[in-house]
């Protein structure tokens, strides 16, 4: 376990830990530890599988993956913001507005 701690593979020493807790309530309920042991042993072993945190994070898929452009869009939308072109073709952003007419 402390092996695996100091080469920083902190599940596999938590799985080391969750070993050790294991083999210790057997112990303790088997008898094999005296009585006057049993509190501060179990407590001990319960603090160091405690002490060893081993965060998994899921791998991305497809499905829960969000394009880039998908993200923008939605922001612009929430933004109240579209992209539109001028009469040269050129994309501008700008918020929503409604067409006034032309006064003559």
């Amino acid at each position: 376990m402390a092996e695996e701690l100091e080469s920083g593979d902190a599940c596999a020493a938590r799985a080391s830990a969750d070993r050790l807790q294991a083999r210790t309530i057997a112990a303790v309920n088997s008898g094999r530890v005296p009585p006057r042991y049993q509190e501060e042993l179990t407590a001990s072993v319960s603090a160091l599988v405690g002490s060893i945190s081993c965060t998994i994070t899921p791998p991305t898929t497809p499905e829960t993956a969000v394009p880039e452009e998908d993200e923008e869009a939605e922001d612009e939308e929430e933004d109240g913001e579209d992209e539109d072109e001028d009469d040269d073709g050129k994309k501008s952003k700008g918020k929503k507005k409604g067409k006034k007419g032309k006064k003559g």
